[in-house]
C-alpha cells in the first residue's frame, strides 16, 4: 500500500480512471433523468416515445414560425431536408404556406403565434425647455398599449413619448407542425429516435452504471487524498508547488476556474455531438481543479497548519502582532515613566482629546472658560492624589522590604489618605512585634531542645554503661538476662532519638558546619548500594540502581550527603513492603542533578508528602516499627543546608523522594 501511495504512475492512472468514472456517472445520471422525464418508467415504451416526438415537433414548430414570420426566411428552405413539415395560416384563416402532403404522421402540434402590428405612427415628443436630447429614440409598436406612455432616459435628458391607442392591432397566425410517418432524412429526429431506443434498452442498466461508477469514484477519490503528499513509499509528507501556495489564494483560483468551466459548459451543452464533447471536457476540467484542491487540502492537513498558510491568516496575525507590540511598547513606556510623569501624560492626552472634540463641534468663549477652570481644578486635585498615593506606595514598599525603621510621613495627608498612612505604620509595628516574638519563640524552643537533650543524655550514658556492666556479669537467672537485653535495646533507641533530635535542631537552625567540595553522586550511590544491598536482601527487598555512565558532580558536603542517603535508605528498609523492589536512580536534567528513591510502602499511607517531612510524623500509624519520625525531616534540612531541594510524593502506596542539586 505504501508503494502504491508513493507511485506517480499509480496516481496518474487513478486520476484518469476517476475522470472516466465521473463521465460515466454523469452520462448515466443524465440518461436516467431524461428517461424519467419522458415517462419511460411509468408510461412504457410507446408513451415515452410519443412524448419525445411531440416535444421535438413542438420545438421545430415554434422555430419555424419565428424564422418565417419574424426573420422573413424562405418558407421552402426552412426544414427542407429534415423529417419535419408545417403549414401556416394568416389571422383571417387563409393558408399562407404548407409543405405537408397530408400523409400519416408520427406527431402533430398546433401553435398560435401572436404579435402586435401598428399602422403608421406619428410620435409626439415632449421635452424640458432647458434640455436638448442628443438621441431621438423610435418607439417599438409591439410594446405600446392603449393609453400608454413610455419614458426614455438619455443621460440627464428626459424624453416622453405619448402614443394614442388607434393604429395598434393584435394579430394571431396559426402554425401546424408534423413529423411524417415515413422518415427519409438522416437528421436530429432520426438520431433522437435511435438514441431513445438505445436508452430504453438500457433503462435499468443506467442506474447500476451510475451506482457502480459513483462507488468506484468515491474509492479512487479517497485513495488519491490518502496518497497526497507521499513520495517513493515514504511516510514523510512532501508538499509540491501547489501545496506551497497560500490556501485561500488556491481556493479562490479553484473556485473561479470551476465556476467559469461550469458556466461555459451550460452555454455550449446541447444535442449537437461536438458541443457535448466540449461540455464533457469542461466538466472534466472543473472536476480536475476540484480534485487538485482536495488533494492539496489533504496534504496540508497531514502537514498541519492549514489556516496558517492562508494570506488572510498571515495578515490578521501580522496585524495582531503589530497591535501586541504596540500595546506592549505603550505599557512598557508607561511603566518605565515615574508615577508623576505617567499620570501627567494621561491627563495631557485627556486634555488634547477633549480640545479636539470641542474644535470639531465648536463652543462659546464662556463655555471654554468654564471648561478650562474646571479642568485646572481637577488637574490640581489629581496631582495631589497622585503625590499622596506615591508617598503611601513608597512606604508600603519599604515596609515590605523589611525596613523596620521606616515611618510613613503623614504631613499634608487628609481623610482616608492619612488613615491609610497610619495603618501602614501600625502594620510595621505589628510586624516587628510578631517577628520579635517568633524569633524569641524559636530561640527558646531550640535552646529547650538542646538543653533537655543534653540533660537527658548525661544520665542516659550512665544507664547504658551500667547495662553494659550487667551484661558482662552474665547473670545466671534467665529472666534477669532478658530484662538486661530489653534495657540495652531501649536505651540504645533512646540514645539514637536524642542524637537525631539534636541533629535535627542544629540542621533546621543552620548551626551545622558545611564544607562544600566536588562530590561525584554516582560513586556515592554505588557506596550506598553496597552498604544496603545485603540488608535489603535479608528484608526481602530487591535494590535496582540506575545511573548514567558519565560522572554527575555537585558541590556538597560528603558527610551530610551520606547522612541524607542513609536516612532515606533506612526509611525504605523499615517501611517497604517485602517482596518488592527499591529503586535508586540518578539523572542529569537541565543543569540539575536528580536523585530519586522509590519503594512500595508496607503500611497504608494516609498522610501527604509534606506532612511526612514534619518532625515526629511517621507513615506507620500503629508505630509498630522502630523509628523516631525525624529521618525525613533531617534529610530535608540537610538538603536545604547544602542549597538543594527535596520533594516527597505519595501516590497510593508508592513512596517517592526526589533530590535536586545544581550540577557542575
Amino acid at each position: 500500500m505504501k508503494k502504491l501511495r508513493g507511485s506517480l504512475a499509480v496516481k496518474i492512472t487513478a486520476i484518469v480512471l476517476l475522470c472516466l468514472l465521473v463521465l460515466a456517472f454523469t452520462a448515466s445520471a443524465a440518461g436516467a433523468l431524461a428517461l424519467h422525464e419522458l415517462g419511460v418508467y411509468s408510461g412504457g415504451y410507446d408513451s415515452a416515445r410519443q412524448t419525445m416526438l411531440t416535444d421535438l415537433c413542438r420545438d421545430r414548430t415554434m422555430r419555424a414560425a419565428e424564422r418565417v414570420l419574424e426573420w422573413g426566411d424562405d418558407a421552402d428552405s426552412v426544414y427542407a431536408h429534415e423529417n419535419f413539415r408545417f403549414a401556416i395560416h394568416d389571422p383571417e384563416g387563409e393558408l399562407l404556406y404548407t409543405n405537408y402532403d397530408g400523409s400519416g404522421f408520427l406527431a402533430h402540434v398546433g401553435w398560435d403565434y401572436t404579435r402586435y402590428e401598428a399602422a403608421e405612427v406619428t410620435p409626439q415628443l415632449t421635452m424640458q425647455p432647458w434640455e436638448t436630447p442628443r438621441v431621438t429614440p423610435t418607439p417599438d409598436p409591439r410594446t405600446l398599449e392603449n393609453e400608454a406612455s413610455i419614458v426614455y432616459e438619455e443621460g440627464e435628458s428626459e424624453i416622453i413619448w405619448e402614443q394614442e391607442a388607434p393604429g395598434v392591432q393584435l394579430k394571431t397566425w396559426h402554425i401546424d407542425g408534423y413529423i411524417p410517418e415515413t422518415l427519409t432524412a438522416q437528421d436530429e429526429i432520426q438520431h433522437a429516435l435511435r438514441l431513445y431506443d438505445w436508452g430504453y434498452s438500457l433503462r435499468y442498466a443506467v442506474y447500476a452504471a451510475a451506482g457502480v461508477s459513483l462507488l468506484l469514484g468515491v474509492l479512487l477519490f479517497i485513495f488519491l487524498c490518502s496518497a497526497a503528499g507521499h513520495r517513493d513509499a515514504s511516510e514523510t509528507i512532501t508538499p509540491n508547488f501547489v501545496d506551497k501556495l497560500p490556501f485561500d489564494l488556491l481556493t479562490a483560483i479553484v473556485v473561479t476556474g470551476v465556476s467559469l468551466a461550469l458556466v461555459a459548459m451550460a452555454e455550449v451543452l446541447s444535442f449537437n455531438g461536438g458541443e457535448i464533447i466540449i461540455g464533457a471536457f469542461l466538466l472534466l476540467a472543473a472536476g480536475l481543479l476540484f480534485l487538485l484542491w482536495c488533494m492539496s487540502l489533504a496534504t496540508r492537513v497531514k502537514l498541519g497548519g492549514v489556516l496558517k498558510s492562508c494570506l488572510i491568516y498571515r495578515f490578521l496575525a501580522w496585524c495582531w502582532k503589530g497591535l501586541r507590540l504596540g500595546g506592549k511598547g505603550l505599557i512598557s513606556l508607561l511603566r518605565g515613566l515615574p508615577m508623576i510623569r505617567k499620570w501627567a501624560l494621561i491627563i495631557a492626552a485627556v486634555w488634547v482629546g477633549e480640545l479636539l472634540i470641542m474644535s470639531l463641534f465648536g463652543v462659546y468663549p464662556e463655555e471654554f472658560f468654564l471648561w478650562l477652570l474646571e479642568h485646572l481644578l481637577l488637574t490640581a486635585l489629581a496631582f495631589y492624589l497622585i503625590l499622596s498615593f506615591r508617598r503611601l506606595r513608597l512606604g508600603a514598599k519599604e515596609i515590605a522590604a523589611g525596613n523596620e525603621a521606616y515611618v510613613v510621613d503623614t504631613r499634608y495627608l487628609v481623610g482616608e489618605l492619612a488613615d491609610h498612612a497610619n495603618d501602614l505604620n501600625h502594620i510595621r509595628d505589628g510586624l516587628n512585634a510578631a517577628v520579635a516574638e517568633r524569633m524569641k519563640s524559636e530561640r527558646f524552643r531550640t535552646e529547650l531542645i538542646t538543653n533537655v537533650s543534653h540533660d537527658i543524655k548525661t544520665p542516659l550514658t550512665s544507664i547504658i554503661n551500667y547495662v553494659d556492666l550487667l551484661e558482662k556479669e552474665e547473670p545466671e537467672n534467665e529472666k534477669v538476662r532478658e530484662y538486661v537485653q530489653v534495657l540495652s535495646r531501649q536505651s540504645g533507641r533512646l540514645k539514637k532519638l536524642i542524637d537525631d533530635l539534636i541533629e535535627a535542631s542544629k540542621a533546621s537552625t543552620g548551626n551545622l558546619p558545611v564544607v562544600k567540595e566536588p562530590c561525584e553522586l554516582g560513586v556515592l550511590l554505588d557506596q550506598t548500594a553496597g552498604e544496603y544491598g545485603e540488608r535489603l536482601s535479608a528484608a526481602g527487598l530487591e535494590l535496582v540502581l540506575s545511573r548514567p555512565e558519565e560522572p554527575v558532580t555537585i558541590l556538597a558536603d560528603g558527610r551530610h550527603m551520606w547522612r541524607i542517603f542513609d536516612n532515606l535508605m533506612g526509611n525504605a528498609l523499615k517501611y517497604a513492603q517485602p517482596g518488592t523492589r527499591v529503586y535508586l536512580s540518578l539523572a542529569r536534567q537541565a543543569g540539575k542533578a536528580q536523585v530519586t528513591f522509590r519503594n512500595i510502602s508496607r503500611s497504608q499511607l494516609n498522610v501527604s508528602g509534606e506532612e511526612l517531612m514534619e518532625r515526629f510524623v511517621r507513615g506507620d500509624s500503629a508505630r509498630s516499627t522502630e523509628g523516631s519520625g525525624l529521618g525525613l525531616s533531617i534529610a530535608r534540612s540537610l538538603t536545604q543546608l547544602q542549597g538543594g531541594q527535596m520533594d516527597l510524593t505519595v501516590d497510593g502506596d508508592l513512596f517517592k523522594v526526589t533530590l535536586l542539586f545544581d550540577s557542575l
